[in-house]
């Protein structure tokens, strides 16, 4: 048994995650992550799939910049995997985002919905997400995928626009030891057995996105407008525009 937050975490049940690491406080468990994939390449060694778990990260960001993550408030974690031979890489953010969502509504009861690329929401507020890097050396290719979730709290105490807690919504305080063990039973068990094929229409049916919904996509300084299609098989936004059906990669999502 681990000591984490007040509480203990098991990790010897996990099929997937080799390793476990507890760290008081780091700026980022993804630039981490980045890092010692890249002491890993250096020293031509295999780096075991790995979760890092911060109490807090104070240098944390996501797509928009800074992410909020004070001690004893949230989970903020990051998994190092090695992607398998001819694994859709692409489609690990919108998996673990989709993975992430399903373990928290059994754990919470909260009505959390996904909005692309990989955020999680209650309503229109912002609960939780995802930031994926993927580094690759050879024939070797490790991806890093973050993870921040507010828990404790009430929406207004984090001073973000639009961002809110588990708390917040549910109206209960969650222990963050069993949160965090029940969200990482379900991770390592998606992981050692992925369904890939499934995964594009899972994230459809528990998207906040419905077809036709007139989206805004902020990419390179320019403005992309259309209407919700869904998801290509690479796990990429389809938008039909006024030229036509078009497929984003990344983005922000400026108006939804």
């Amino acid at each position: 048994m681990i000591p984490f937050a007040g509480g203990e975490l098991e990790a010897r049940r996990w099929r997937a995650f080799e390793n476990l690491m507890f760290l008081e406080e780091t700026q980022s468990s993804n630039d981490l992550a980045v890092e010692l994939i890249d002491m890993y390449f250096e020293e031509d060694e295999h780096f075991p799939t790995t979760v890092l778990v911060a109490e807090s990260e104070p240098g944390a960001h996501g797509r928009r910049g800074k992410w909020i993550a004070p001690p004893g408030r949230g989970l903020y974690f990051t998994f190092v995997r090695q992607a398998r031979p001819g694994e859709p890489i692409s489609l690990m953010p919108i998996a673990v985002a989709r993975w992430l969502r399903d373990a928290l509504r059994e754990a919470t009861g909260a009505r959390i919905t996904l909005k692309w690329p990989n955020d999680l929401y209650v309503g229109r507020r912002k609960v939780g997400g995802i930031l994926a890097e993927a580094r690759t050396q050879g024939d070797d290719t490790y991806v890093a995928v973050g993870v921040g979730l507010n828990v404790l709290g009430s929406a207004g105490s984090l001073e973000v626009e639009g961002a809110t807690t588990l708390e917040e919504e549910t109206g209960r305080a969650f222990a963050l030891a069993p949160l965090l063990q029940s969200v990482l039973d379900s991770l390592d068990a998606e992981l050692a057995s992925p369904r890939w094929a499934e995964e594009v229409h899972a994230w459809e049916r528990a998207s906040v996105h419905r077809p036709g919904d007139r989206l805004t996509v902020r990419k390179d300084d320019r403005d992309i407008t259309g209407r919700y299609v869904g998801l290509s098989p690479e796990g990429f936004l389809r938008l039909q525009t006024s030229a036509g059906e078009t497929i984003v990669s990344t983005g922000m999502l400026a108006k939804w």
